[in-house]
């Protein structure tokens, strides 16, 4: 076992909370332990890698669960496919959905891991600048899962030591605020002591702009407009970053890691990944190395009413679809739509693509249009953009319209995003900078949703502008029937796992559930 492979084992034993699926075999490990290993630069370089594996633990399974049925799901923009109840997409929201459970465990999965590194890094050997740049970067993967957890559920436990008994896991609710309070903080930090690029085997990991432009979306969630503002538009000035040429570009397999991405989740379908897969290697690790994506098997067409796509269900589970609200979105031909959603004729994997095979006649094309099709199709390794350049642009305006009432400013940023996608301007003309404060911020609301569609932004816009009091979800978005129905101001928070519930007596659920 390499040095990678025992230290990751080493946070296994160390610091974790219940429903580890670890598989690793720990026999050769001999004499490590906790008190030994956390010692030199080579021990948490190794050690560094564990929490960003937890991340892949989102986007692995072939089902969805995760991000694709806990996040991506619950918006106007998926259809479930099939004529069913899907209760994730359809609001049938209870304590005991596994998706959410997953989601809510594998994030403090990855805080632990966190946490175990910044409890171990002062009595190390490291010198203080390797001890701030291992520290910044254990803040900044604790600062995503904290991020994933307060915006789904309100107010969770906030953790920010290793737990080491039972005892130290009985957690109530933690204060409104209080963790993103935590999440300010630990970004504020990594920010000053992380490096600006990666290289070799590192690329991938969290750089100081990735923490700028991360503060800056929570300072927008948190409607600190003008802090937001600040942050975003440093990012976007800094020349770190630019937009590629071509919009589809961005989601190209061969173009991982490009000067538009400022962090995504590192997937490999090979030999080696400097994330590592540590939670469902089989026996002996043979597969370290394997880390791959559900995406494909998850958005790829399957049958609707006997009509069936090619691949379907050995490549495909048809598993969402883009509703027809999504498709009436775009403007007329916008050269976006192509790299969002397939529709009749287009080219699909060597045939034509036909609309019966969608109960919506469209089912998502991002991220699928440069895909390596692996004998596993739950595997598939094209990296997930978690923020990306023109995100960091439409944020930047929404925070100068809503904070500095900039309106030219917020203009100028929107239009740099409808330029790249139509250089001609004839298809995307540019928004005027003398629009009223709200035609700006529907223009702002728009561009959101046809730039970011399927990327996992969307409900999660929603929730903040209805917070805002910018929309109301229940009359101003068509999540089409039964979820129309069903939505209530409940379903701004998701509901704590009952298991969670069940084994801390201090933890509450949230209202209405």
């Amino acid at each position: 076992m390499n040095t990678r492979n025992i230290s990751i084992a080493m946070i296994l034993l160390v610091g974790l909370i219940a429903g580890c699926e670890n598989k690793l075999d720990l026999q050769p490990l001999g004499e490590l332990n906790s008190e030994t290993f956390y010692k030199t630069f080579e021990d948490f370089e190794a050690a560094s890698l564990s929490p960003y594996s937890t991340i892949l633990n989102f986007y692995y399974e072939q089902n969805g669960r995760g991000f694709y049925n806990g996040i991506e799901y619950p918006s106007d923009d998926t259809r479930h496919g099939g004529q069913g109840i899907d209760n994730n997409n359809d609001f049938n929201w209870l304590p005991n959905n596994g998706d959410f459970g997953w989601l809510f465990s594998e994030s403090y999965k990855g805080v632990m891991r966190a946490n175990v590194i910044l409890n171990e890094l002062p009595n190390s050997e490291l010198s203080d600048e390797d001890k701030a740049r291992f520290e910044a970067e254990a803040k900044f993967i604790r600062s995503y899962f904290y991020f994933v957890l307060a915006t789904n559920w309100g107010t969770p436990p906030l953790i920010s030591d290793e737990i080491t008994s039972i005892a130290d896991s009985q957690v109530g609710n933690s204060q409104p605020g209080e963790v993103l309070d935590l999440v300010e903080a630990d970004l504020a930090f990594a920010k000053e002591n992380l490096p600006a690029t990666w290289s070799g085997t590192d690329v991938g990991r969290a750089t100081s702009g990735a923490a700028q432009a991360f503060l800056g979306k929570v300072y927008l969630f948190r409607q600190k407009y003008s802090q937001a503002a600040a942050e975003l538009n440093a990012v976007i000035s800094s020349g770190r970053y630019s937009l590629l040429d071509n919009y589809g570009d961005n989601f190209r397999e061969s173009l991982e890691n490009n000067q538009e991405s400022i962090f995504e989740i590192q997937f490999t379908r090979g030999d080696f990944n400097p994330w590592l897969p540590v939670d469902f290697g089989l026996e002996g690790n043979q597969n370290v190395g394997h880390a791959g994506t559900a995406r494909a098997i998850v958005f790829r067409a399957s049958c609707f009413l006997g009509n069936c796509a090619p691949g379907a269900n050995g490549q495909g589970y048809g598993r969402m679809h883009a509703t027809q609200d999504l498709q009436n979105e775009f403007e007329p031909d916008d050269p976006r739509i192509p790299f969002t959603f397939f529709r009749e004729g287009d080219e699909y994997f060597g045939s034509p693509y036909s609309s019966s095979w969608s109960i919506t006649g469209a089912t998502p094309s991002k991220y699928l249009l440069d895909y390596t099709t692996y004998p596993q199709p739950n595997a598939g390794s094209n990296n997930e953009r978690v923020i990306r350049l023109a995100d960091v642009y439409l944020m930047a305006a929404e925070a100068e319209l809503l904070g500095n009432s900039n309106i030219q400013k917020a203009a100028e940023l929107v239009n740099v995003v409808r330029r790249r996608a139509d250089p001609s301007g004839e298809i995307l003309p540019d928004r005027s900078p003398t629009s009223s404060q709200d035609e700006m911020m529907e223009y702002i609301m728009h561009e959101r949703r046809v730039e970011l569609a399927f990327e996992g932004h969307r409900y999660a816009d929603l929730v903040r502008w209805h917070n805002a009091g910018i929309i109301n979800i229940s009359t101003d978005i068509d999540f089409g029937s039964p979820a129309n129905e069903n939505w209530s101001e409940t379903h701004l928070l998701k509901p704590f796992p009952q298991r969670e519930l069940d084994l801390i007596s201090a933890l509450s659920q949230n209202p209405g559930y």
